[in-house]
């Protein structure tokens, strides 16, 4: 299920505005490059975190973010803004400019996004080892063990499945 966050929402509406009075004003900026990167990399970011939804849907928030905000936004702003005002002049450089801020800010999120992921996973085997300490044996303990080290490994080891059962035969 896909929920909105109103807060970001309003911030990215915000920013949308910010960014329409400066694409499409006959303002002249010295660092319009910059300018371009940096609004289109926050507005990427903002609208990456709208959504708010189970780790499971965030492949589908990161092309939706890729094609609205990277491909569709970058380049009709650009060809809207020529059409809406004669005197800005059309600038490929100002599309590349657009696209690489958005990209940067699309992988800002998915970064922070799995290192927020991590930490959920992280906190759940701690529970997890906390409740098999008060109510199970050691081996339970071991096998939670593993697990955290593999994770402090950046998963490099062997993967271990969440719902993995350990019995040995000296339990059968």
């Amino acid at each position: 299920m896909v929920k909105v966050r109103i807060s970001v929402l309003i911030a990215f509406i915000i920013t949308l505005i910010l960014a329409g009075y400066l694409g499409f004003s006959s303002i002249q900026l010295i660092h319009d490059k910059l300018i371009h990167f940096i609004i289109f990399c926050i507005l990427t970011i903002e609208f990456y975190f709208i959504f708010d939804t189970q780790f499971k849907s965030l492949k589908l928030v990161r092309y939706l973010t890729f094609f609205i905000c990277t491909i569709g936004g970058s380049i009709s702003s650009e060809i809207i803004q020529n059409l809406i005002n004669k005197d800005r002049i059309f600038d490929p450089i100002d599309i590349l400019s657009n696209v690489l801020g958005s990209l940067l800010g699309l992988i800002l999120s998915i970064l922070y996004q799995n290192y927020r992921k991590s930490l959920a996973k992280k906190e759940r085997l701690k529970y997890h080892k906390l409740m098999n300490n008060s109510s199970n044996g050691v081996e339970e303990n071991a096998v939670l063990n593993d697990q955290e080290d593999e994770l402090d490994l950046g998963n490099s080891g062997r993967t271990t499945p969440s719902d993995y059962v350990n019995i040995q035969l000296k339990d059968v």
